[in-house]
């Protein structure tokens, strides 16, 4: 009885790691997987796709990436009137008047007035001498008047702030 014991022994021993081999051989080329396969013609698969009705159909590939260069400009004189008149397409887009007014009339006229020409809790605002950065300084900050002046963009926005510039440097 012994003796068919250490015989077990002996035989799980030398089954075991030869058991953990194979499952590792196994396992490793489980982890090859299609996409290393030689196609038909003996070249490899680079970035192709399978048929989708063929019975060894492969998981699809992206396709390799193309990088192209950037056409060169030669015409540079007939660039550089694209971009004189892209610049004075931006320039002609003038603050909205009418934008300016409405958010005067929904931010600042309870306390400025109908028309910016103040009242007994704040100064007219006809004929501001502010400049544009100033002005959007004072009224982001709140400057020296506290935080009752205090718009964040959440408040109005960078265009709503120029269209209100432009509607109080409109006002004589």
């Amino acid at each position: 009885m012994v003796q068919r014991k250490v015989k077990i022994g002996r035989l799980t021993g030398n089954f075991v790691p030869a058991l953990i081999a194979l499952l590792l051989l196994l396992t490793l080329a489980a982890g090859c997987g299609p996409g290393d396969e030689l196609t038909e013609s003996g070249g490899e698969s680079a970035g192709e796709e399978a048929p989708a009705d063929s019975a060894g159909s492969a998981v699809p590939t992206m396709p390799a990436a193309r990088f192209d260069q950037p056409t060169p400009v030669t015409d540079l004189k007939g660039a550089s009137e694209a971009d004189r008149l892209e610049d004075e397409e931006e320039a002609a887009e003038a603050p909205d008047l009418a934008m300016g007014e409405f958010v005067y009339g929904n931010r600042c006229a309870e306390c400025h007035g109908e028309g910016a020409t103040g009242t007994d809790q704040a100064s007219s605002l006809v004929g501001l001498t502010l400049g544009e950065d100033e002005f959007e300084d004072l009224i982001r900050t709140g400057g020296e008047l506290g935080p009752d002046h205090l718009f964040g963009s959440t408040k109005i926005s960078p265009d709503g702030l120029r269209a209100v510039y432009a509607y109080l440097t409109s006002l004589e």
